[in-house]
């Protein structure tokens, strides 16, 4: 199982580009590290960027799972970009055969491989991730995607969020492979915990945001809520 995930793993790191329309896409890998591997898998990870250089688009990001985690996973590997520039700049041997060394390596750290899915990045707000390494993501079901996508976009751009998230990203995406029953999904980045707590207390009060549930009342879902802690970014 482990094996299977690191290989797809493997091709999505080395794909060059891929034949989609343009938009931002994503893959995401998550597993369960073995106790007290954590460091050792983002120094392997960090050697590895450094050897092979930078991406076309995106990047990825590594992060450990906090609130409301899944059951088994406790890490994961986000990889994102533009789908029609996708992937390393530059294309080698030397490159496949070091990513094969890091897997190799990464397989004495991981437990197991949990879970992977990918998807497309529909919206976005804010001034990019930086600096806000404490990450929120709710997950939606979604019936009505004609109805609900223009219901949020014009929540997340209303002039009362943007006055309570300033800078902060704020991101809507859709899945196209993954868990059964999560369609859609919004990501968020804060400064801490108690950042988190406070700005979210402010969105739900927010009128954009009741009017937002009022006008997808039966049609989207919350199936889950959990946040995450960015270990590091490579691009």
């Amino acid at each position: 199982m482990l094996k299977r995930q690191l290989s797809i793993l493997a091709i999505s790191f080395l794909l060059t580009s891929l034949a989609f329309a343009q938009n931002g896409m994503y893959l995401a890998y998550e597993f369960q590290a073995k106790v007290g591997s954590e460091s050792t898998i983002a120094q392997l990870l960090t050697n590895y960027h450094n050897e092979v250089g930078a991406y076309k688009s995106g990047g990825f990001d590594v992060t450990r799972f906090d609130l409301n985690g899944p059951d088994e996973g406790t890490h994961r590997v986000l990889i994102y970009g533009d789908m029609d520039n996708f992937g390393l700049e530059t294309q080698s041997t030397m490159i496949g055969l070091q990513f094969e060394l890091l897997q190799e390596k990464l397989n004495d750290h991981i437990e197991k491989g949990t879970r992977s899915e990918g998807g497309y990045l529909i919206a976005e707000n804010g001034n990019g991730f930086d600096g806000y390494p404490y990450r929120a993501e709710w997950r939606f079901n979604v019936s009505d995607p004609a109805t609900f996508i223009p219901s949020w976009v014009k929540f997340m751009n209303s002039d009362e969020v943007i006055s309570i998230m300033k800078d902060r990203p704020l991101e809507l995406g859709s899945v196209s492979g993954g868990m059964s029953g999560e369609t859609h999904w919004a990501y968020a980045g804060f400064e801490n915990l108690i950042d988190y707590m406070s700005t979210m207390k402010s969105i739900y009060t927010s009128d954009a945001f009741l009017l937002h549930l009022e006008e997808v009342n039966g049609i989207g879902t919350l199936v889950r809520e959990f946040t995450e802690t960015n270990l590091a970014t490579f691009n």
